[in-house]
């Protein structure tokens, strides 16, 4: 019988009420990151067609990325007390992304899904911001979203300039 580890609890100058409120926010963004890895893992092994080296390695690269995202996630949630989800499971009811299983796009129809993923979870981490620092007054989660943030703008960039002026 599996025993529950229970986390020594964490003095930082946040309130319980503050620390969980930020640790939701940080399960939810470590979900959606989720979310697009997986998307992007299955991109990747799909595109096809004659950009299909360039984007498969350009794909490689962003999920590369969002994998060391989602790890300092996880541990950033450890920092606070609290254990990271774990499970696939766990992801897809934490998730504000959503789903197409069985959907093979073509290339073009994947970059594109891929930029409103990126922009999707742009905007959902500037709500996180806001939140971080305006509800729960931690500047440190405000600080990371905002990191997260430009990650995601650039790797949306990098996926919209395939976009103009492309025959993908």
């Amino acid at each position: 019988m599996a025993t529950k580890v229970k986390a020594i609890k964490v003095n930082d100058g946040l309130s319980d009420d503050q620390r969980a409120g930020v640790v939701e926010l940080l399960k939810a963004a470590l979900a959606d990151q989720h979310v697009l890895f997986m998307r992007m893992r299955n991109y990747h092994w799909n595109v096809t067609g004659p950009q299909f080296q360039q984007l498969h390695e350009l794909i490689e690269a962003q999920y590369d990325q969002i994998a060391d995202a989602i790890d300092e996630t996880a541990e950033r949630i450890r920092q606070y007390g609290e254990f990271a989800p774990g499970t696939l499971q766990e992801m897809l009811d934490l998730t504000r992304m959503s789903e197409e299983p069985g959907v093979v796009p073509s290339a073009r129809e994947m970059v594109a899904n891929l930029v409103a993923d990126h922009e999707a979870i742009i905007r959902q981490l500037r709500e996180d911001t806001e939140t971080a620092g305006e509800k729960y007054e931690d500047i440190s989660v405000e600080d990371y979203f905002t990191g997260l943030v430009q990650a995601h703008q650039k790797m949306a960039w990098l996926l919209r300039s395939h976009l103009e002026g492309a025959n993908i």
